[in-house]
């Protein structure tokens, strides 16, 4: 070549400031047989004519950066080089202006409770971190604002440790850091799972964080949820519910790379690329969302210059996917690991690169800041979505812990109750309000249902370690829960007037509507927590008092004397008079399928008390209330007419007409005698009731061998079959069959022994007919499930393209036609597959072995062709976090009904509560004087599509929260009456007790209108 010449022009991201104009860094490489010393460069476009100095080129190829007006529009752009004294070449290029990009940092450290150490370990490692983020923020807090050291606490419970931890001193900068908006405060309490979460454990997962608002008035605008496929629909209920703006979830890629994506990429957003889109929720409130990628999304830059180096292809990567916007966020980490440390790398870079370059600017941030500016700028351009999001991994694999998970499970429930009983005591009695016990037991559940069940690598004296700890949120948060339940119930009791001399049994309904439900009560009922010490009066003249522990507060829980049931006795109904069906239970068998059967059986030869139970029907329990029953001794056994037929093969009673299959081991027929109608799909492929071992390697399935079937009791109130056998992985199984003759209901419940047999999946089906035609049983189905603070049909209130194959049923699930429907509860196993068995989805970011039928499609709309359940016991077969050998028994329970096609407002919702949540019921002994009479309502509301979710003291001691969810999809005007709540103001508030609009309101009642699904939070002061 002969003349100097221009072989590339490359336009880089790269924008510098020249006074109030900007210029655009280009690369240029010039190509020469010698060297040129005094070349120049014309650049002609529209509005441009310009000449620039270049610095000497050498001989052969030299790459040279020049600054070209910044140009906005694409246009032909003339360059010509120049020597000489002549042009010596000429190119034309079209132009396409390059985005003035704006790069949002964000610092975090992702919250793991475990994996990385254990978990009270992680919790103190995060405290130090916080130390060395507050050091930071002061350091850098003069510097230019984009360049400011900046962090996100991913989430509260690091806060919350170092608000415990640390001294005030060291609290209040951490304060300063966050009101100067280089600390964030995100929304919610830990990373959880929140389809396993209950009704008012979501919206405590918000509580942490808001106190840090009410005490401080931090602002919170963000919840992220991170390291999760999948999330509740009623998150977005919840979060906009507590003013909460922006959702941002980073959810792992690898968790679906080659398979199944989190969803349907075309129709809700890449997962290749960050984007945004609105959430609505059932209620129709909506939130921001804003997904971003966990892991392979982040970005650690360690120095300026390698920033310089991979931030063009990282830009030039969401240019080529089509990336719509001129803002982007990058998540950064201390380093390449789970709860990795801060660091003050990331502002030093930003402000060393902010001092060369106008742009791509990079904007030291939290997600605060970065998504109030997106939505400015970007939000009228996002669609809006509806639905739940299935979690694949999570929710499935925390069945890997059975037991622990279905305790946590009950402990929602129980949790709830719990409060309602104390908030009541410490109304009507000098009760002293739990408020510690209830914020520590809430902790826990949290902690359990957070999403890191172990390490890196589950095996090993850590993991060991670390699942233990795990395991004990589950046990602290129920021993906690049911010591303010007794202790609260017993402190009403106290109170309530029992006229006559002998042993009463009162019985507490926590649940909003008038109850009619199975009652048991053991005769010697296990003990609280704690002990509290009381004063004891002097039993002589000139002694003195003494302190005593009691397990009630100021007394001994009543245990009734056995004499009194080894004698003839009528249990009386206080309101009515009249005498109640009752039966005695006996747990003889310590594999019984009841609760801690084996120990009652143990103590049973201390005390037979302990293996006893009273069960009975309590009909018309008082809404929020109670009612009071009497033991009165008689010379004869009552007789009470059981009104069915019991065998070992069956059972037939005024409801159901039940069958077994001894060899099988499986119920084979179950008529429901209201209309005739078998219940049982003798077609299906597994037995009604049926326990089903799969190999996660093979896909084999083996059912149960049978060694017993017999029928175990039998009365006016129950009759109980008892199946004995084994199946792989399970060398003891006992499955109980209970069929009540005085409520239409039926119980199912297994109690299971596992073995160390790892790769095994365990289920339970429930193979209903409901459909009218069985020649075409498809069309004529309807599922719906209540999900977490929200009610959900699978496949239609769902993002497009979710996972199918399992989901997280809360109180109950629906399968209906147009003459008949099943409402089915299980009472300890959330995870259920509607219409069969599939292979199930847990991906290869945690399975261990690759099952046969893993990527399998998803089911589509019309997919779901029987009214087939199966109940997901157990699954242990993983890769890293989770138990693949969980050995021990582990108790599983469930009941369901038959109803009319008719759907009555909260009939389903009161069958499905009332099994996983039973009355709660205390022994007293008369004769007593009391305030309160022997049965009363507190609370009455006149919507049976209504429901009364929580009941407690407010988070600032101002008055009563009181907190209402509509059930059904109406709107509603409803009526709450409180008669022992004297009402001096009321008004409404959002769901974490910040106050809003006034309510209408008299001495003891509160009106409201309430949407379709909403939850209402209210506050009550008295006067």
């Amino acid at each position: 070549m002969n003349h100097p010449s221009i072989q590339k022009v490359e336009p880089t991201v790269f924008f510098v400031r020249d006074g109030n104009t900007l210029r655009q860094q280009v690369r240029l490489t010039f190509e020469s047989a010698a060297s040129v010393p005094d070349a120049t460069l014309s650049v002609r476009a529209r509005d441009v004519d310009e000449w620039l100095a270049l610095p000497p080129l050498g001989a052969g190829l030299t790459g040279v950066d020049v600054h070209l007006p910044d140009l906005r529009t694409p246009q032909p752009v003339t360059l010509r080089l120049l020597a000489a004294g002549a042009i010596q070449d000429e190119q034309t290029v079209d132009w396409q202006p390059v985005r003035h990009w704006e790069v949002y940092l964000m610092h975090f450290s992702h919250h793991d409770l475990g994996y990385t150490d254990l978990p009270a370990d992680v919790l103190r490692e995060h405290a130090a971190i916080l130390d060395d983020v507050v050091r930071y923020c002061d350091e850098t807090a003069s510097w230019p604002d984009d360049s400011r050291f900046r962090f996100v606490a991913e989430q509260a419970w690091s806060l919350v440790q170092y608000l415990e931890t640390r001294p005030p001193g060291d609290v209040q900068r951490l304060i300063d850091a966050i009101r100067r908006g280089q600390l964030e405060v995100t929304a919610l309490f830990a990373n959880e799972i929140t389809e396993l979460c209950g009704h008012e454990e979501l919206i405590r997962l918000l509580y942490p964080a808001f106190e840090l608002k009410r005490r401080f008035g931090v602002d919170i605008t963000v919840a992220e949820l991170n390291d999760i496929p999948g999330f509740s629909w009623g998150l977005a209920n919840v979060l906009a519910g507590a003013g909460v703006r922006y959702f941002s979830p980073a959810i792992p890629r690898w968790y679906h790379e080659r398979v199944h994506n989190l969803w349907d990429e075309d129709a809700v957003l890449s997962l290749a690329r960050p984007g945004g889109f609105w959430w609505e929720g059932v209620d129709g409130s909506r939130l921001l969302v804003w997904y971003k990628s966990h892991g392979m999304g982040e970005w650690l830059p360690t120095s300026y210059e390698c920033a310089v180096r991979e931030l063009p292809a990282m830009l030039a990567q969401l240019d080529h996917d089509g990336y719509a916007y001129d803002m982007v966020s990058y998540m950064l980490r201390g380093g390449w690991r789970d709860n990795a440390p801060a660091v003050p790398t990331y502002a030093r870079i930003a402000r060393q690169w902010n001092d060369q370059w106008a742009y791509p600017r990079l904007i030291n941030a939290t997600y605060g800041q970065f998504l109030a500016r997106f939505e400015q700028r970007w939000g009228g351009t996002l669609r809006t979505l509806r639905g739940e999001a299935p979690g694949t991994d999570y929710p499935a694999a925390a069945t890997c812990t059975p037991q622990e998970t279905a305790t946590n499970r009950r402990t929602h429930d129980g949790l709830l109750s719990a409060e309602k009983l104390a908030t009541l005591a410490t109304l009507l009695t000098d009760h002293a309000y739990p408020r510690a016990t209830l914020h520590d037991a809430y902790r826990h559940t949290l902690f359990f249902d957070e999403h890191c069940w172990g390490m890196a690598n589950p095996g090993g004296p850590a993991q060991d370690a670390c699942v233990s700890e795990k395991a004990g949120f589950a046990w602290r948060a129920a021993a906690l829960s049911h010591d303010v339940m007794l202790k609260a119930a017993n402190r009403m009791a106290d109170a309530i007037s029992y006229p006559e001399a002998g042993v009463y049994l009162t019985v507490f309904n926590m649940h909003s509507w008038e109850r009619t439900d199975v009652v048991r009560v053991p005769l010697r009922p296990w003990s609280p927590r704690s002990t509290p010490m009381h004063w004891q009066a002097p039993a002589r003249r000139g002694d003195g008092p003494l302190q005593v522990s009691a397990d009630a507060i100021g007394r001994a829980m009543l245990e009734p004397p056995a004499a009194l049931f080894e004698n003839p006795f009528r249990l009386i109904d206080e309101a009515t008079g009249q005498s109640v069906a009752y039966q005695i239970s006996r747990v003889t068998d310590p594999q019984s399928a009841q609760p801690w059967a084996a120990e009652r059986v143990a103590m049973g030869k201390v005390d037979g008390r302990y293996q006893d139970e009273l069960v009975f029907l309590a009909t018309g329990l008082p809404p929020v209330g109670y009612k009071s029953y009497r033991i009165v001794p008689c010379d004869a056994w009552p007789h009470f007419e059981a009104g069915a037929i019991a065998t070992a093969n069956g059972v037939e009673n005024c409801f159901f007409h039940l069958e077994v299959d001894a060899r099988r081991g499986a119920v084979t027929s179950l008529l429901d005698r209201s209309q005739g109608r078998e219940m049982v799909d003798r077609a299906a492929p597994h037995g009604f009731a049926e326990v089903i071992a799969r190999d996660c390697e093979t896909a084999r399935q083996e059912g149960v061998r049978v060694s017993q079937t017999a029928l175990v009791e039998s009365g006016p109130v129950f009759s109980t079959l008892r199946l004995r056998g084994s199946l792989p992985g399970c060398p003891s199984l006992t499955r109980e069959i209970t069929l009540y003759h005085t409520v239409k209901r039926i119980d199912v419940a297994l109690r299971l022994l596992r073995d160390s047999t790892p790769n095994l999946e365990l289920y339970c089906a429930f193979p209903f007919q409901v459909a009218d035609s069985q020649a075409e049983p498809g069309p004529g189905l309807h599922f719906r499930y209540e999900a977490a603070d929200t009610v959900m049909e699978p496949l239609r209130d769902q993002l497009p393209g979710s996972n199918t194959d399992y989901y997280a049923v809360q109180h109950w699930a629906e399968v209906s036609s147009a003459s008949c429907r099943v409402v089915w509860t299980p009472i300890d196993a959330p995870m259920v597959e509607f219409g069969g068995l599939w292979p199930g989805y847990v991906s290869g970011a945690h399975h261990g072995v690759t099952p046969p039928g893993y990527g399998h499609p998803f089911l589509k709309a019309g997919e779901l062709k029987t009214a087939h359940l199966y109940s997901l016991l157990m699954y242990n077969n993983f890769r890293t976090n989770f138990v693949n050998v969980h050995a021990g028994e582990s108790l599983f329970r469930y009941s369901f009904t038959v109803l009319s096609s008719e759907r009555a407002d909260g009939q389903v919702q009161a069958f499905g509560w009332g099994a996983a949540d039973p009355p709660v019921a205390v022994w007293m002994k008369g004769p007593q004087p009391g305030p309160l009479p022997g049965a009363a309502s507190f609370c009455r509301i006149d919507a049976p599509n209504v429901m009364l979710l929580t009941w407690k003291q407010a988070e600032d001691g101002e008055g009563f929260i009181l907190r209402l969810i509509e059930t059904a999809g109406k709107k509603t005007d409803v009526t709450m009456t409180l008669p022992s709540l004297e009402i001096a103001r009321a008004c409404r508030t959002n769901l974490v007790e910040f106050d809003g609009e006034a309510l209408d309101s008299s001495a003891h009642a509160v009106r409201l209108p309430l949407e379709p699904y909403s939850i209402a939070t209210v506050r009550i002061v008295r006067p």
